[in-house]
């Protein structure tokens, strides 16, 4: 069954997912060999990883936190673990669990706090709720994301669909919205994961809808992977469920259409300790990788490279709420915000 966890937003939807929290921003190495990959191609498969990554994420961690802990089973009391801190409070009818991830590893400086409540409504159905805020290391809150859903179990299949968003504060209009299903039949499981968000500084609106099919293999998923992402003007998508995956509409044909591979590796309670991602276009002669390690809110790491020549074209690093910097081949460079390159 799925496990993990890492939330952020799609402008932080995430960063749940969804630790160790060595959470502070990568430092991309020096500039990589000439390639013939343009700019936008080199941009555009860079955010393909980091949207992947941030769905596998957000899927592992509802997994995880909202459909394998018991009601009514033993309460865990929220000490410092290397950076993270995780109470679960289970009573006869709901669950309450509370991950709150640091930047550093005594917990003293908060990155992010997620509260997610399962309430059971019958014997074989639950719904969830929750959300989670995300801090800089000055004290400002950066995001704050909320979802709702329901859990599901029947002949041993656990399934979940959630939709929520995520906006700049818990004042603020909500700048994105995601949407997230997963089923599970003893170790195979099969999700989807589609988010769209308004950037206005750049009179855009991103979107992407993610979709893999792994095995649960101990603390370990893993199986193929396929993401379609799409650019538009402001508040022209809708997105929509269609069965275990999502949909985009409004946007005209995708502008990155990848398949690949992806790996999750959980430890203490379900929370990811890393996550690696792998994706192709041959069309575009593009492949790119971005990998997380140190535990849910760990930091991210990643390339992209020319299929056809295997020359280096770009670099890439995001600290845990997926705020970091882009280095392409021409020695330009580009914001990371919320996993969303500006």
């Amino acid at each position: 069954m799925l496990q993990k966890s890492r939330f952020s937003a799609l402008v932080c939807i995430a960063s749940l997912a969804l630790s160790a929290c060595a959470a502070t921003t990568a430092t991309p190495p020096p500039g990589p060999p000439q390639t013939t990959l343009s700019i936008a191609t080199q941009r555009n498969a860079a955010q393909a990883a980091l949207a992947a990554e941030f769905g596998v994420g957000i899927l592992t961690l509802i997994f995880g936190q909202g459909t394998t802990q018991a009601f009514g089973g033993a309460n865990t009391a929220p000490v410092c673990n290397n950076g993270v801190k995780v109470s679960i409070v289970s009573g006869a009818t709901t669950i309450t669990t509370t991950i709150d991830v640091f930047y550093d590893p005594v917990c003293t400086t908060i990155l992010a706090h997620v509260v997610l409540t399962q309430t059971q409504n019958s014997a074989t159905a639950s719904t969830l709720s929750g959300t989670a805020t995300f801090t800089s290391q000055a004290g400002a809150v950066i995001a704050y994301n909320t979802l709702s859903g329901t859990v599901t179990k029947s002949a041993g299949t656990t399934s979940f669909s959630v939709t929520g968003t995520a906006a700049p504060s818990p004042t603020a209009p909500a700048v994105a919205s995601f949407g997230l299903t997963c089923s599970a039949t003893g170790s195979a499981n099969t999700c989807g994961f589609g988010g769209i968000q308004n950037i206005s500084l750049l009179n855009t609106e991103f979107g992407n809808t993610f979709s893999f099919n792994g095995t649960q293999n101990g603390n370990v998923n893993s199986g193929g992977a396929a993401l379609k992402a799409y650019l538009s003007p402001l508040n022209a998508m809708t997105l929509s469920p269609s069965g275990a995956t999502w949909t985009i509409t409004g946007a005209g044909n995708p502008l990155i259409n990848d398949s690949g591979t992806f790996t999750v590796t959980v430890g203490a309670f379900n929370l990811a300790s890393a996550i690696g991602v792998t994706l192709s276009d041959a069309t575009a002669d593009a492949s790119a990788t971005a990998n997380m390690s140190g535990g849910p809110f760990g930091k991210t790491s990643g390339a992209v490279t020319q299929i056809s020549n295997g020359a280096s074209a770009a670099f890439y690093g995001a600290d845990g709420a997926g705020f970091g910097s882009v280095l392409y081949s021409d020695g330009s460079t580009a914001q990371v915000a919320g996993f969303i390159i500006q």
